[in-house]
């Protein structure tokens, strides 16, 4: 069973997260902004962390950079998400240390595959999965 911390300022999209990895046997545990996905980060030590691009309170790749300049946090695999349409998104996530980039609406099966990817023992590449 995985820890999987899910990053987003919408209830609906969050509540869908959190039933799904329940639904995949992992533990969710959910964050409507950066400050407390940052904390909780910190003091729960979630295997992934999965997180919209538009926060209320910094963006995605703000979260992505306060993550990866910790220690305690730097290692944990970040997936971006976004229902933004922009191409170039799905690179400047990459390049800003990104593990992965989605596109909303995330396929179950896409989160399964990716869920598995990256809390499975040793899978920790850098990959696009839509």
């Amino acid at each position: 069973m995985a820890r999987i911390l899910f990053v987003d300022d919408d209830p609906n999209m969050l509540e869908t997260l959190d039933r799904s990895a329940q639904l995949f046997g992992h533990q969710a545990m959910i964050a409507d902004c950066g400050t407390d996905a940052l904390r909780l980060a910190l003091t729960d030590a979630p295997d992934l962390i999965m997180t919209d691009m538009m926060l209320p309170d910094m963006d995605g790749l703000a979260l992505l950079n306060r993550l990866r300049q910790d220690s305690a946090t730097a290692s944990i695999p970040v997936v971006i998400l976004s229902a933004s349409p922009e191409v170039d998104l799905a690179q400047i996530s990459q390049l800003g240390g990104a593990n992965s980039y989605l596109s909303k609406p995330v396929r179950l099966e896409t989160l399964q595959k990716v869920i598995e990817s990256y809390t499975s023992a040793g899978q920790h590449d850098n990959a696009n999965i839509d």
